[in-house]
């Protein structure tokens, strides 16, 4: 199971937000969180959860993520008992109003099974390089190998065995992918994400896909990519970065 809290809130009219907040939302996440598991978190390679802002509507959204039951038990747990009505800006001198929080537990893996699927990259997205540097421009490989990781480092067998499966043997399942899985199109533009005075380079927009191979191979990519609307792609997603939505 993968949990979701959405918390809505508002601004004053003078403040001027938009997806860079996310390393700073990270920051305040971690001031209701039990100092044991934040050792725990900051022992680990893969984090268990993602976060990230957004507005829709013309609603602010910070949107947290739990990939485990523990992570939900230390996270959204913690944040929904504390019941505070807003959090603190320090650095701006100002304040996040909470209108309501919304608690989703996630039922995954839709049987879709599409050959053609739009994917839309909500803040910018980017791949760490072996040789160092940032690789900003998305292929089958970075996209794919990115999600088995963490599908496979949060165990979620419990979501789907068949897949689960395929993941254990990850290396072949990745060149299966590769072979299988094009990109026949992209509307994508160049952005900077901001933390802490520095600043990542990143793609944001829509990529098209086309999936050829059997009805399994097919549902199996499908839901690879629905897990990746809540886990984020690439690097920093705790932060806020690699947000995706199958289209």
């Amino acid at each position: 199971m993968i949990y979701r809290l959405s918390m809505e809130f508002t601004v004053d009219k003078k403040q001027k937000i938009n997806y860079n907040i996310g390393s700073v939302l990270q920051g305040i996440m971690m001031t209701f969180l039990d100092r044991d598991y934040g050792e725990v978190l900051h022992r680990q390679s893969l984090m268990p959860y993602s976060q990230h802002f957004e507005t829709k509507d013309g609603k602010y959204y910070w949107i947290i993520n739990a990939l485990t039951e523990e992570a939900k038990e230390n996270i959204i747990c913690k944040i929904l008992d504390s019941d505070k009505r807003s959090l603190d800006l320090t650095y701006r001198k100002s304040k996040l109003n909470i209108e309501r929080l919304i608690f989703e537990e996630v039922n995954l893996f839709k049987d879709r099974g599409e050959k053609d699927i739009v994917l839309n990259f909500k803040t910018p997205t980017s791949f760490k390089r072996t040789s160092g540097g940032y690789e900003i421009f998305p292929n089958v490989r970075h996209i794919f190998n990115s999600l088995i990781n963490k599908y496979e480092m949060f165990e979620m067998n419990n979501l789907d065995d068949s897949l689960f499966s395929k993941i254990n043997k990850k290396e072949d399942f990745l060149e299966d992918i590769i072979k299988n899985v094009d990109i026949v199109g992209y509307n994508l533009k160049t952005e900077k994400f901001g933390i802490k005075g520095n600043y990542i380079p990143g793609f944001m927009g829509k990529v098209n896909i086309k999936v050829k191979g059997s009805a399994e191979f097919k549902n199996n990519i499908s839901k690879l990519l629905q897990f990746g609307e809540y886990s984020g792609v690439g690097l920093k997603c705790t932060m806020g970065m690699g947000v995706m939505e199958i289209l």
